[in-house]
């Protein structure tokens, strides 16, 4: 009775607990066009990796509001991106296999800055023969990086975030109660 009751619980329990690791999204050739729930101060992002400019790709690229990052946090973004792509492991030395890159290398840029005619953005250089790397790049607003065989941009979208309804304390209290009193209900008691 008591593994019955339990296999139950677990079944009715098991679809409140949901989590979702970080994850790379790749084509049906095993390109790297992107990422999901990168979790990042607080919120979960997706990127997606590909080519454009500045201007078709962040809204513009006139304004502050464009970028999803200021500067201490795009670099702190570029940095998660830039664990989960090692961490993967297939494309640490591969830049082929990065989408928009089709060198010997690869750069992957996240504007962070808008000046005059250039943004500064945060860039993870993927090598073939040396571990991957990080800095500040100035690219101007016009480039377009489909013309640049080893540049490339990654676009963060932050996830829309969701509220999850959560039971009741009292209904929580009482399905604990009901089920002790199930099972004290089906207990023999001993003689004293």
């Amino acid at each position: 009775m008591l593994r019955t009751l339990t296999a139950v619980l677990f079944l009715l329990l098991l679809p409140l607990h949901s989590s979702s690791a970080a994850s790379l999204v790749t084509d049906a050739n095993g390109i790297l066009t992107g990422a999901r729930d990168i979790e990042y101060l607080g919120n979960k992002y997706d990127v997606f990796i590909g080519d454009g400019s500045c201007v078709g790709l962040f809204d513009g690229c006139d304004a502050q509001s464009d970028f999803p990052f200021q500067a201490s946090d795009s670099l702190g973004a570029s940095s998660a991106l830039l664990a989960l792509i090692v961490s993967d492991g297939r494309f640490t030395f591969d830049p082929l296999r990065i989408s928009g890159c089709s060198s010997d290398s690869c750069a992957i840029h996240l504007p962070f800055l808008r000046l005059t005619q250039d943004v500064l953005a945060d860039t993870i250089f993927i090598l073939p023969s040396n571990s991957p790397l990080q800095a500040i790049d100035r690219l101007f607003v016009s480039d377009n990086t489909a013309v640049f065989i080893e540049s490339t941009y990654a676009v963060w979208t932050q996830q829309p975030t969701t509220t999850v309804p959560e039971p009741s304390t009292l209904m929580l209290l009482g399905i604990g109660l009901l089920g002790q009193r199930w099972l004290r209900t089906g207990t023999k008691r001993l003689p004293a």
